[in-house]
């Protein structure tokens, strides 16, 4: 069984790119990191979950109660804000994105209570394998005949489930993913884990419902860069929909900003590039936690990774470009950027960005036409 997953995740890494992967995947990636995801659960289901002694049970369980969520809508920064707080020894940082909420709770709500433990272990397999199409890769080290560390993960996940499970989470089984990568990486008994989802920020009436001592930290970005980046990264974005989830961002971003939440903090991307120093101190404070070198340096798992920007000249892994190091192509057409205005400029001059407003009379034309 081990040599199958050691000749399978060969071949798997020398599909994966070297560099940003500016497309969708290829097929032959996909299938292949299948097959392996595949072949690392039932090692891991033959072996049988790890052993949990009662005082890992209890500081697990207690240690799941006290999330962070990363949120903000995409191309706004929470790469880099995530990035950032991953080295901290106080914090267990997911290295891919949760999508819980997002994305993957549907997915189980469309299948079988037996078939959930399999789906959500191999997906999350595959993102410690390769969490975003680009370096670095295998995020818990490689498999070895002495064993592997991906067998290890999975077999934590099966023995965390049957425990949340019987505690009746709310979301059992992204708990059991947390704990699981916790204990792979030693750190069951660190402060509060970090889950990084763009867009998470609909979900925080539930959020704090399901957790009363969660901890939100809500990225905004200056709206045409954010869309500049966006349609960069995304040839065929529904323009639309990015509209949509930007007046959304701002929209909670104003509405917490004047409710003064000890459990949210408001962060701009401009001010972390700017001045790191003065926003990496209000997280120390708001998280409860040393403020450290390690929190300037941008890492996956302890892993340098390239700078905060598509658009600069040069990758520079383990640092924080500042807004003029990636100085952004003018790429929105005059209907794209009437359009943002339109749709965002109020919303956006609340939070001191300041955009040109488009007169009444044409913003209405607009919303009918575009259907906004």
């Amino acid at each position: 069984m081990l040599a199958e997953i050691i000749e399978t995740e060969y071949q798997l890494d020398a599909l994966l790119p070297q560099q940003r992967l500016e497309t969708s995947p290829p097929a032959e990636l996909l299938n292949v990191a299948i097959e392996w995801s595949r072949a690392v659960w039932r090692a891991a289901e033959q072996a049988g979950p790890m052993s949990l002694s009662d005082e890992e049970i209890c500081v697990g369980l207690n240690f799941s109660q006290r999330p962070v969520f990363v949120c903000g809508v995409h191309r706004s920064g929470t790469t880099l804000l995530r990035n950032l707080l991953d080295g901290h020894p106080d914090l267990v940082v997911l290295p891919s994105e949760g999508t819980y909420y997002t994305n993957l709770e549907f997915k189980l709500h469309n299948l079988t209570e037996k078939e959930r433990p399999e789906f959500l272990g191999t997906e999350w397999l595959r993102r410690l394998a390769n969490p975003i199409n680009q370096p670095p890769y295998w995020l818990l080290g490689r498999s070895l005949d002495s064993g592997s560390p991906y067998v290890s993960f999975a077999r934590y996940f099966i023995a965390w489930q049957h425990v949340v499970d019987t505690n009746e989470s709310a979301h059992s089984l992204h708990t059991a993913v947390i704990l699981a990568y916790a204990s792979c990486t030693g750190k069951l008994n660190a402060k509060l884990w970090v889950d990084k989802t763009p867009t998470n920020e609909r979900f925080l009436t539930r959020i704090w419902q399901e957790m009363p001592d969660a901890k939100i930290i809500h990225i905004i970005r200056e709206p045409v860069a954010t869309i500049t980046s966006r349609k960069k990264m995304e040839p065929l974005l529904n323009f639309r929909r990015a509209l949509l989830d930007l007046k959304m961002s701002y929209t909670v971003a104003f509405e917490q900003s004047q409710l003064s939440d000890p459990g949210y903090l408001l962060i701009r991307y401009e001010d972390l590039c700017e001045n790191p120093q003065s926003v990496i101190k209000s997280l120390g404070s708001f998280l409860d936690i040393k403020v450290t070198d390690l929190l300037k340096q941008p890492t996956v798992a302890g892993i340098p990774v390239s700078a905060n920007s598509i658009f600069a000249d040069k990758d520079t892994s383990g640092q924080i470009l500042k807004p003029y190091q990636h100085q952004q192509d003018k790429i929105l057409s005059k209907t794209d950027q009437e359009l943002l205005a339109a749709h965002v400029g109020s919303f956006a001059n609340k939070l001191h960005y300041h955009i040109t407003e488009v007169g009444f009379i044409r913003k209405l034309f607009i919303w009918f036409r575009y259907r906004l």
